[in-house]
């Protein structure tokens, strides 16, 4: 049988590891991070790396990427050597324990686990993906205080259910939303996902804008948003 992958106009994905897939967060977030040439990327909680690969598609940076799980770090180590990319590490640790190492960078992404109110999967590496038991956001926030640069960015994405907690502990750590995606599945459908760029430096009210993914219930009638920030990427479009 076939490793399953998925394929990128000018990369592959492999996605074999458990809890680690190719989704639509990961695409929406690397698709749309804001990270520009020259900068020091960290990739935190990486999985496959798709975020990071993303970035690098289409800017010449520098790529740090930690992930906590052994088997989604070789996975993600091998993305990156069958890649046309260079200046990509994995690093297979916590983000408590990258932080020790003293770096800063210019631009930080996370596709956090985020399922902070449902029952944890008894599979390891679903539980590590998707749930909250190694990496909550006060604790996210705290590290990413620590490991960006005082002009850095910060790009997240996170479910509209989690949205308080999510701000509270930016707060927390004075870091200010600098720009808020608000994004929702179809027409007429409740807000399911924020993307928020933050920054260190408090610049008033965020800038915010609605994001659609499908334009109508049948499945797979892509808004042209989606499609625009997807075009370089997917070989559908």
């Amino acid at each position: 049988m076939a490793e399953p992958y998925f394929q990128f106009k000018k990369f592959r994905v492999y996605h074999s590891a458990g809890g680690f897939k190719v989704g639509t967060d990961g695409v929406l977030l690397g698709a749309w991070a804001p990270a520009k040439d020259g900068d020091s990327v960290l990739d935190i909680g990486t999985g496959t790396g798709i975020i990071s690969l993303m970035i690098a598609q289409r800017a010449k940076v520098s790529v740090d990427m930690i992930e906590i799980n052994p088997i989604a770090a070789d996975q993600a180590t091998r993305n990156v050597m069958c890649s046309p990319f260079s200046n990509m590490t994995v690093y297979n640790e916590s983000v408590a324990e990258f932080a020790n190492c003293g770096k800063q960078y210019d631009f930080i992404a996370c596709n956090p686990p985020f399922y902070s109110h449902s029952q944890p999967s008894k599979d390891v590496s679903i539980r590590l993906a998707k749930h909250t038991v190694t990496l909550n956001p006060a604790d996210l926030f705290r590290h990413v205080n620590q490991l960006l640069k005082f002009d850095g960015r910060f790009a997240v994405i996170f479910p509209q259910t989690e949205s308080d907690v999510f701000f509270k502990s930016a707060k927390a750590e004075g870091l200010f939303a600098r720009e808020i995606v608000n994004v929702f599945p179809q027409p007429d459908y409740p807000l399911i996902r924020l993307m928020v760029c933050f920054t260190k430096l408090d610049n008033g009210q965020p800038r915010k804008t609605d994001f659609l993914i499908e334009k109508s219930a049948k499945r797979h009638d892509y808004s042209d948003d989606y499609m625009e920030l997807t075009k370089d990427y997917f070989l559908r479009f």
